[in-house]
């Protein structure tokens, strides 16, 4: 990380002491403060219970944690799948699935920026789930800085994929909620 990126990471550490109920990142070079939703914070708690109900450790599965990308900005997916045995401080080497909500309408932050990071960096599996679309874009493989398989589900599908580990996760949508 440079100077730049540790000057920002401590704006981020700090206004998120003191600002409640917004997600507070960094993406390249500007600091993006998304409010909760009640939507994005249910289809949260029920990702994870899906994936707690698929026979992962619970330790495993992490919910806006840390997660260091070197010589990038370290990220906090909204539902983290790590390694059996990763500890604190995690690594992109530790993630198995990052998992996103989208916030906004017209999220470039998911579809863009952390498609290329985390296909850069060799992260398994992401998972993008847009209450507003109503869909889910499953990507997998990851070359370059794209991924090279893309399945899309929309709500009421069960989205099912494996883990590297040979885990099986499966994470039914008919109870996801839509925004406007």
């Amino acid at each position: 990380m440079t100077v730049r990126d540790d000057f920002l990471q401590e704006i981020v550490e700090r206004a998120a002491s003191v600002i409640e109920g917004c997600k507070i990142e960094v993406v390249g070079d500007r600091i993006i403060m998304t409010p909760r939703s009640s939507v994005q914070s249910w289809t949260i708690r029920r990702v994870q219970n899906a994936i707690d109900a698929c026979g992962i450790a619970e330790e495993r599965i992490l919910s806006d944690v840390l997660i260091q990308f070197p010589g990038e900005p370290q990220r906090c997916p909204d539902v983290a799948i790590v390694e059996d045995g990763a500890t604190e401080k995690y690594s992109h080497e530790d993630l198995l699935a990052a998992i996103e909500i989208v916030s906004s309408k017209y999220d470039r932050n998911d579809y863009a920026i952390k498609v290329q990071q985390y296909a850069h960096f060799g992260v398994p599996i992401y998972l993008i789930i847009d209450p507003f679309r109503g869909q889910c874009s499953l990507l997998t493989e990851p070359v370059g800085d794209s991924y090279t398989s893309c399945e899309e589900y929309k709500y009421g599908d069960t989205v099912a994929f494996r883990l590297r580990d040979g885990s099986d996760i499966e994470i039914p949508t008919h109870t996801f909620k839509r925004r406007n």
